[in-house]
């Protein structure tokens, strides 16, 4: 039994260094706009951080299973990329066999329409089965085709609108009072020159 347990053991961590030998890696952030009461409209960044190009981007989904509970609509894919709902509606697949994304590149243009929240997307998938637990926004890349290599799961991640900081609000606005106020004192001086 021991035998079993460490053969196992040395080819798991054998077969480890592939998976990141293959230099797949990304990272994916989204921002939302409600497009009409209760529909939001989510763009998605991919961003290669790996060696390897990026073929596909599965969103919402891992191997077996897709997580959103409603179907996304009006979806749309970058130039050179194809999309097709899988797993009974419930994920994305973007595809390319042409305009790979490179090391060290970015792609936005990954798009679709759902009645999700923003909250949803990003909340845990409640099960049953594969991924219970995962994120909604959980996805996987692959270098080329789907399934043809390891694989690399992420989590696409909310991208929040920098808000600026009070001081940076009360700087601003001493400013803005500044000029108004020099431009009174100017306007009052030219006033009291008197004219040839």
């Amino acid at each position: 039994m021991n035998r079993h347990l460490f053969l196992l053991s040395a080819l798991m961590l054998a077969g480890g260094p592939a998976v990141f030998a293959s230099g797949l890696d990304a990272t994916a952030t989204f921002t939302d706009s409600l497009v009409s009461p209760g529909e939001f409209q989510y763009d998605l960044t991919l961003n290669n951080t790996g060696t390897t190009t990026i073929g596909t981007f599965w969103f919402s989904w891992i191997p077996g299973a897709g997580f959103m509970p409603v179907a996304p609509t009006a979806v749309l894919s970058p130039t050179g990329w194809s999309d097709i709902l899988t797993n009974a509606n419930s994920a994305i697949q973007w595809t390319t066999t042409t305009d790979l994304l490179a090391p060290g590149h970015s792609l936005s243009g990954f798009e679709f329409d759902s009645t999700l929240t923003p909250a949803q997307l990003q909340a845990a998938f409640p099960g049953p089965g594969l991924g219970t637990g995962d994120s909604i926004s959980t996805a996987f890349v692959y270098i080329a085709a789907p399934l043809a290599d390891p694989g690399a799961q992420l989590v696409a991640s909310q991208m929040v609108a920098s808000t600026p900081e009070p001081t940076t609000t009360v700087t601003i606005a001493l400013g803005f009072a500044l000029i108004v106020l020099c431009s009174k004192l100017l306007r009052r001086r030219n006033e009291q020159i008197p004219k040839p």
